[in-house]
């Protein structure tokens, strides 16, 4: 088989059947086959999804692992040459898999392939992609400058940027994500002690230590709104430690221990600092805004995250 599409649930009950109806859409020619895993949802997430989709796989856990555990459950049944994870409230258009396909041909040693990322108006929305993190793009956000100057080449590194055509990456967000099996196989796949947030980059960086040159394409258009089923609180406490988890695998072994303390200190600037200074919106910073309060009870709660998910599994 050709490809396997992956989509992980909990709770989705309210969207999970617009992504199932656009994965039917950008599947017909292709020989694919389409794996829901569902995270033991309290809601009737299942039985929409094999009411939606019938010509599904659906995979009914018992407990809720987190995403990445549920994306490795859906690969282990999968046959697909190629996997692709889609989150179940992004909506892919018709022909965005076969022009992963396309972009996967081209650039045989990209391992993994991400698409184009677009609002829900139709507008470019730069969250296809993500800059590592460097010591130089932690001391930019523990000094303000990555908020003050949002999407800035020097002072907001990590901050994604539209592009044309085909694109080397340091980070695919996983929202959608081809990955060839291969490439999967030989560096793990997603990590399961990560919970959520994190795990693609995690991913995308063991793959590039492999040999690996993660790309995205344009002509592979989804839609995704983001952040539908977290509160702002508990999505900034995940999306930490998730933050946290990636600068202590993936930076230099020596400066580690700097980056969290740079990452704290930009916490603890913003917690500070939130309620004089208006924060840039989503649009400037190509990422969501928290408000000033959260910031102030993230850094209250920094012992949580500040391990990543390594301590937090621990």
């Amino acid at each position: 088989m050709r490809l396997s599409v992956i989509i992980v649930t909990y709770r989705s009950a309210g969207y999970v059947g617009r992504c199932l109806a656009a994965v039917e859409r950008a599947t017909k020619g292709l020989d694919a086959e389409v794996i829901v895993v569902d995270n033991d949802s309290p809601d009737d997430t299942v039985e929409v999804v094999r009411s939606a989709a019938p010509f599904a796989r659906v995979l009914a856990r018992k407990e809720n692992g987190g995403f990445a555990e549920g994306c490795v459950a859906g690969a282990q049944v999968a046959c697909g040459e190629y996997l692709v994870f889609v989150n179940p409230d992004a909506e892919v258009r018709p022909e965005a898999f076969a022009r992963l396909l396309e972009c996967a041909g081209r650039h045989p040693r990209a391992g993994i392939v991400g698409g184009r990322c677009v609002t829900e108006t139709g507008q470019d929305d730069p969250r296809s992609w993500w800059g590592r993190p460097t010591l130089w793009s932690l001391l930019c956000f523990a000094t303000g400058a990555s908020t003050a100057f949002p999407g800035s080449r020097l002072l907001d590194p990590e901050s994604p940027r539209i592009w044309t055509g085909d694109r080397r990456v340091p980070v695919v967000t996983g929202a959608l994500m081809l990955v060839d099996r291969t490439a999967w196989d030989r560096v793990g796949g997603f990590d399961t002690r990560i919970f959520m947030y994190g795990e693609d980059a995690d991913l995308c960086l063991r793959a590039r230590a492999a040999g690996y040159r993660p790309v995205v394409t344009d002509q592979a258009v989804f839609v995704h709104p983001g952040g539908m089923s977290s509160s702002s609180m508990r999505k900034l406490m995940l999306l930490f430690t998730g933050k946290a988890t990636v600068v202590r695998r993936h930076l230099p072994p020596g400066l580690r221990a700097a980056g969290v303390v740079l990452l704290l200190a930009g916490v603890l600037l913003r917690g500070t600092l939130s309620r004089r200074v208006a924060s840039p919106g989503a649009a400037r910073q190509g990422r969501p805004t928290a408000r000033g309060a959260d910031w102030a009870e993230l850094w209250r709660r920094r012992r949580e995250w500040s391990g990543g998910w390594d301590a937090r599994r621990t």
